[in-house]
């Protein structure tokens, strides 16, 4: 079902954005994840807590691409996660491309989330999604 529908709010544009930016940033997030496995020494402190940071971008990404209201508090959280691994980066006098188009990325996406108005319509999506199924519930 793609286009505006009363259980799908979202244009077809909107939609594109979530699927495409999500896979996207789920591929970036699984490059920096490689690189990280490939490059870093896993005895050290930071490396132990970056794996989980790339792990949340994934799941955020994922949640974006599925088109789930939680989304964007995910990609908030996980742009934060990634400007600190950016700052462990830095500070170890190292520097990875990736790692700062993978922070970019997440920026460029809030910010086009929001610019899309997708946050609202995918909260009319789930309201719209709650409604339906408290109707069917006893017809079942």
């Amino acid at each position: 079902m793609s286009g505006r529908s009363p259980l799908n709010p979202l244009s077809i544009r909107q939609e594109n954005i979530c699927t495409y930016g999500g896979v996207f940033g789920v591929l970036l997030s699984l490059t920096c994840l490689i690189q990280h496995f490939a490059v870093t020494n896993p005895q050290h402190w930071a490396a132990k807590l970056i794996v989980p940071a790339y792990l949340f971008a994934i799941l955020s990404f994922l949640l974006l691409s599925f088109q789930k209201i939680n989304a964007l508090v995910f990609l908030i959280i996980s742009a934060v996660f990634a400007m600190g691994i950016e700052v462990v980066w830095l500070r170890d006098a190292s520097f990875s491309l990736v790692v700062l188009i993978l922070l970019m990325y997440h920026v460029v996406m809030i910010v086009v989330l929001f610019a899309e108005q997708i946050p609202a319509r995918l909260k009319q999506k789930r309201i719209a999604e709650l409604e339906e199924e408290m109707k069917w519930a006893g017809k079942i």
